[in-house]
């Protein structure tokens, strides 16, 4: 298909590749979250199911993103295609619309979570990769702040029209709103989408061994390896800020040697070794993210399948209602994203790339914290209060998780971004397998308070371990080199 010179030169634009991937991020959170208020009475009422099903219907969204997160970025870095997988999640999306609208039976249910699973996986694996592809390290944090404030909106406005509509028309038109979702994400895909590899190799013949020819010129990357050797290796990158250096200390092919500098993002440059998702996650670098959001996203997976239970139990609120709490915490998000993304880059030109780890810590004791707000609360306010601190946190953790994703393979200089991105899904469809329903069973037997109290303790504990481990460990190494 020919495109028209005026579309092909918006398409070419590392800002449209960001737009694209924030509608995208939209698109996704509402397909999901138009169903979260109206499944626990769907369930219940219509289907006479127990309340502990409502976890095995979140763990089925984390069946298919997981499933989808072990394939989809093998497959877009072994084809080099950033796109085939978006078309092919916006079908899946209009499929799970499809398998809602005939819902009559709690296994098509589960069935229709986990078309969702895979087609949120995929798209969100893409939408990441694809604005990693294009920018650099001390702008990655901000874009992908901005995604999660349309991911957000998503969050916001989903449970609330989906509470409406289902009250008005049924899980019938629930449907059709999902499907019609799917459909509209296609016709942008379609249209304004280009393989983001195909910007990036521009970008590095105008401005080899860099992502600068962006718009935002004004910025470096960030990223260096092997610091005991950055005298001897003609390719070093240092940030804005000369006295500081980010490190990245990467595991070497099998035969030990060093690898030769390569233009980053050129995905078929022979010199950068790609890595299988084993090797990625034997990285500590990369190891650390992971697990942060294994918990970030797990915690609220957890929120979003027993708040609805927690209103309705000492509250007495109406699916509708229970989607104006989603709305609260999410124009809080909206308003609090933005910053997050540029304290947060700003950190990093200052600080090194190496601050992000000690910003998820900081994010994960402020999850806690937040836990122990949303346990006591005695009143709505206070909850959502809680649940406020909570959604803030979370992006303090998610933020720089992701953003660190981008850091790493930049600096392993490998045509392995979509596959590190997949992790993050991957981490994603584990926690929400196996999280929810613990928590659904606990809150059954133990109660609201126990439950979050003894979960986000033990999560957020190891979440914090995790990622220190790594600039922990590159401190230890520089003072053992002497430098």
């Amino acid at each position: 298909m020919k495109i028209p010179l005026f579309l092909d030169k918006i398409r070419s634009r590392p800002s449209t590749i960001w737009i694209a991937s924030s509608t995208t991020a939209l698109v996704n959170r509402l397909v999901y979250t138009l169903t979260i208020a109206c499944i626990p009475d769907l369930l219940q009422k219509t289907m006479g199911v127990s309340r502990a099903s409502n976890g095995i219907v979140t763990a089925a969204f984390g069946i298919g993103g997981l499933v989808a997160g072990l394939l989809t970025g093998y497959i877009s870095d072994r084809t080099q295609n950033r796109v085939g997988p978006q078309i092919f999640a916006s079908f899946l999306y209009m499929a799970a619309g499809v398998v809602l609208f005939f819902a009559e039976h709690f296994y098509q249910i589960v069935m229709f979570r986990l078309v969702l699973g895979f087609a949120s996986s995929t798209a969100d694996t893409m939408l990441f990769t694809t604005v990693a592809d294009v920018y650099p390290p001390n702008l990655l944090g901000f874009k992908i702040a901005i995604i999660f404030v349309f991911d957000n909106v998503g969050n916001m406005l989903g449970p609330l029209l989906g509470g409406k509509i289902y009250e008005k028309m049924g899980v019938g038109g629930v449907a059709i709103i999902a499907i019609s979702l799917g459909a509209i994400e296609l016709i942008m895909v379609v249209i304004f989408v280009r393989n983001s590899l195909d910007i990036r190799r521009v970008q590095v013949s105008e401005s080899p061994g860099s992502l600068e020819s962006i718009a935002e010129q004004n910025t470096v990357s960030t990223i260096v390896s092997d610091r005991h050797n950055m005298d001897n290796q003609s390719g070093l990158r240092r940030d804005s800020n000369a006295s500081k250096i980010s490190i990245f200390s990467i595991t070497q092919p099998e035969n030990g040697t060093t690898q030769d500098a390569a233009m980053p993002g050129n995905a078929t440059s022979k010199n950068g070794k790609s890595m299988n998702l084993l090797r990625l996650i034997l990285q500590l670098a990369v190891a650390g993210p992971t697990v942060a959001i294994f918990v970030s996203t797990g915690m609220q997976s957890v929120i979003e399948t027993i708040l609805p239970l927690r209103l309705f139990d000492k509250f007495g609120y109406s699916p509708a209602t229970i989607g104006i709490s989603f709305l609260i915490v999410g124009g809080v998000l909206i308003v609090a994203m933005p910053a997050v993304g540029f304290v947060n880059d700003k950190i990093v030109a200052k600080y090194g790339n190496y601050m992000r780890y000690y910003a998820i810590a900081i994010g994960a004791l402020i999850i806690f914290l937040s836990q122990i707000v949303m346990a006591l609360a005695g009143s709505y306010a206070v909850l959502i209060f809680g649940y406020s601190l909570f959604a803030i946190s979370s992006m303090m953790v998610i933020v720089p998780a992701q953003s660190a994703f981008g850091d790493f393979i930049n600096a392993s200089e490998s045509p392995a971004m979509a596959q590190c991105y997949s992790l993050g899904w991957i981490a994603e469809g584990l926690a929400n397998m196996s999280l929810p329903p613990i928590a659904s069973s606990l809150y059954a037997v133990a109660g609201f308070l126990t439950m979050l109290l003894s979960m986000s303790a033990v999560l957020c504990v190891v979440c914090a371990l995790s990622v220190l481990l790594f600039p922990i460990c590159q401190h230890w190494k520089s003072v053992r080199q002497g430098i």
